[in-house]
């Protein structure tokens, strides 16, 4: 349980109050302050302070710090005004109330905040989507220049006749064809050998195939090419395909199917495996074996019958037992009524001898008699008053008080006959408390005694002394000797 302490102090302007609070020597780490437009917690273990503002503030622009042991809050005021008081002062059930509307407003403003950060986060992806789609934009059309670029790089490293060619709309294979019979007129007219038609042959195929290889070259280092083929199809022409953006967007979707599928499998091996844990535990759930009700409460009534022998009853002897038994309980009473005659008789003899020692002199054999019978009966008054009687005479006075009080609480409820015995008691615990010099206590026991027997006037003498004694402060023991006390004191009774 936290200490609430409020030893702190404030001072105030027109838009803020200052609040100071002393940490008491608390480490600045177990500092923790709690703050809404209108409560102020801060907590310091093993300390607390609340506050519970008059006015509304501004949480968001308050601000605290640590100085020098001190905790310093500056608390912006919601409306620029001079505050009477920081605090309220509330009842407990106010206060409760209080802290209730304050938890409530913590969580509103979490709350706020959460939608808040939550919102920026959506934001800062909506805007590095858009920006992920402008680099793109840019990238393709940065690769739709290059292709453009090395298309025409293409056609200018090309030969100049096939460009003209190609540029005049002439098919190739048309031209080629022209030229056939200018060349077999030029072989003829040269008179060319078959092996020279031969060598010429070859190093017109072999230019054909170099420049079929030039058209297969890759273009681009983002991977577009463009390829020229062979003529097929008998139109007299080579045909040529480029690879263009649309190739781009049609590898990206491929991609982003292949993301989609992905993650589609991940979805049903994640659902798969929910369901068969499901079936598991519901499996298990209906191998366990359902547990019984209660069953209800109920009494059941049994008669025994009453049985010494173990054995049952059809199995034994009746008379028998009932001779044995009869003569068992003679036998037990007649101990019975030999032990208690003969501790009787015991009583008797102790009692008898603590009189014969007393009277003797002997005061602690008294005594030791008296306890003796106190053995055999604890119960009885007669020998705790006799025994306190024998402690008197040898002063042991603390004993004497304790004898006689054992005494007076055994002889309740005061009667006729046990008038004597309550007389002696009082007389003689009063003794011991007047030579213990506790003469208010004596004087109470020895009034006692007076309305027990108000006709003895060296009791009323006695207790005169005492009076007298205890008004003059006299702590004197040597004068309190008590002529009742000496003499009624002094004797002890075979009485009860």
């Amino acid at each position: 349980m936290p200490i609430c302490v409020s030893d702190y102090t404030w001072r105030q302007t027109l838009e803020r109050v200052i609040l100071t609070l002393n940490l008491h020597h608390t480490s600045p780490k177990k500092v923790d302050v709690v703050t809404t437009s209108s409560y102020l917690k801060v907590s310091f273990l093993p300390y607390m302070c609340e506050v519970f503002l008059c006015h509304m503030i501004k949480v968001d622009q308050s601000s605290a710090c640590i100085l020098k042991g001190c905790l310093e809050l500056t608390l912006m005021k919601a409306v620029p005004q001079m505050w009477k008081e920081v605090g309220l002062k509330l009842t407990k059930k106010e206060m409760d109330h209080k802290r209730q509307e304050a938890i409530k407003d913590m969580e509103e403003e979490e709350k706020r905040k959460a939608s808040k950060r939550k919102e920026e986060c959506i934001k800062r992806e909506r805007f590095a989507v858009s920006q992920q789609i402008e680099v793109d934009d840019q990238m393709r059309a940065e690769r739709s220049r290059m292709v453009e670029k090395e298309k025409a790089e293409f056609f200018k490293a090309g030969s100049p006749q096939e460009g003209n060619k190609h540029l005049s709309g002439t098919p190739p294979t048309q031209n080629m064809a022209t030229e056939q019979p200018g060349n077999h007129n030029k072989s003829e007219a040269g008179k060319l050998s078959p092996e020279e038609h031969n060598t010429e042959c070859l190093k017109e195929d072999h230019d054909r195939q170099t420049l079929r290889g030039r058209a297969s070259s890759t273009c681009s280092e983002e991977g577009t090419e463009a390829t020229q083929e062979a003529d097929y199809d008998g139109d007299g022409e080579d045909s040529i395909y480029y690879s263009s953006t649309e190739n781009l967007h049609r590898a990206d979707g491929s991609t982003q199917r292949d993301k989609v599928e992905a993650a589609n499998r991940k979805q049903r091996k994640w659902s798969a495996n929910r369901k068969a844990a499901a079936r598991e535990k519901e499996s298990k759930k209906r191998s366990i074996p359902a547990v019984p009700p209660v069953r209800c409460g109920g009494t059941i009534n049994m008669t025994h019958t009453p049985r010494v022998f173990p054995s049952p009853a059809r199995e034994s002897t009746h008379p028998e037992e009932q001779q044995w038994l009869e003569a068992q309980s003679a036998a037990s009473q007649g101990q019975q009524d030999a032990g208690s005659s003969s501790s009787h008789l015991n009583e008797e003899h102790f009692k008898k001898k603590a009189v014969t020692l007393f009277s003797s002199g002997d005061f602690q054999g008294c005594a030791n008699a008296c306890t003796e019978g106190l053995r055999l009966n604890p119960s009885s008054p007669a020998f705790y008053s006799n025994r306190a009687a024998a402690h008197l005479a040898l002063r042991n006075l603390h004993h004497t008080v304790k004898d006689c009080s054992k005494a007076l609480e055994l002889l309740t409820p005061p009667t006729q006959d046990n008038t004597n015995s309550r007389l002696l008691c009082h007389i003689r615990r009063g003794t011991a408390l007047v030579h213990l010099s506790l003469l208010s206590e004596g004087l109470a026991d020895y009034q006692a005694a007076l309305q027990l027997s108000p006709e003895n006037k060296a009791l009323r003498k006695d207790a005169e002394r005492i009076q007298n004694m205890l008004m003059a402060s006299t702590d004197s023991n040597e004068d309190s000797g008590c002529e009742a006390g000496g003499e009624r004191g002094r004797s002890i009774s075979n009485s009860p």
